[in-house]
């Protein structure tokens, strides 16, 4: 029996097959609430500080899509999503991955997700306590849930947060960080004092595109 049944979908993950299905929908509603995109490449969108979900399919199940996200791993926000939800997410996720276009090979991506050994750094010490980030630069950095998950900040897909509702970009931060409550009142956050050469790092392993080599630890 279960020979016969190799490979087959689960009736549950099987809306993905259906174009503009309520699960779909649903799901591609999460996608953008969630901002996934500014970790994951999706339906030929997305970031690529984590794995390209649009070839996950052909390696692994709809289940595992599924507990990947019900228990996230290390620097992965945990949204609390209950299962339907869950269910309609990996719906959207299928679907995106039967339509993405095919690029060819891709280089392949290493993610860090430990600190330890890299030194200390200007996000650890100034960011850290408060916030996570998954970086291009240096992996996974940062270890408090205080304060909202900044992985992909400069990106088009995080969340319209800065000032205005705009895009974040390196002016709007470094107004931000001077004087939080300027520009939201009720911010819990307090005023981050960086030297310019402090800032420059910063800058530097939060930009989606640094390589590793030039993210250099800050003592």
């Amino acid at each position: 029996m279960s020979v016969a049944h190799h490979g087959l979908v689960a009736a549950r993950f099987s809306w993905s097959g259906v174009p503009g299905s309520a699960p779909v929908a649903r799901g591609n509603a999460l996608l953008d609430t969630f901002a996934c995109r500014r970790c994951h490449n999706t339906a030929g969108r997305g970031n690529r500080l984590a794995s390209n979900l649009d070839q996950l399919p052909a390696g692994t199940t709809p289940e595992n899509l599924f507990a990947s996200i019900e228990a996230p791993a290390q620097q992965m926000p945990d949204f609390k999503l209950e299962q339907g939800a869950i269910t309609d997410l990996v719906n959207a996720l299928l679907t995106g991955a039967r339509g993405a276009t095919v690029r060819g090979k891709e280089r392949p991506l290493v993610v860090h997700f430990e600190t330890e050994g890299k030194g200390e750094n200007v996000f650890e010490k100034k960011c850290g306590p408060c916030h996570k980030m998954l970086t291009a630069a240096l992996g996974g950095v940062g270890r408090g849930t205080v304060g909202p998950n900044l992985s992909g900040l400069f990106s088009e897909f995080y969340p319209l947060t800065a000032a205005g509702l705009k895009r974040w970009d390196t002016p709007a931060l470094e107004k931000w960080l001077r004087n939080p409550r300027e520009f939201r009142p009720a911010t819990q956050m307090r005023p981050v004092l960086l030297k310019k050469a402090e800032y420059d790092l910063l800058l530097q392993i939060m930009d989606p595109t640094s390589r590793p080599v030039a993210a250099k630890a800050a003592r």
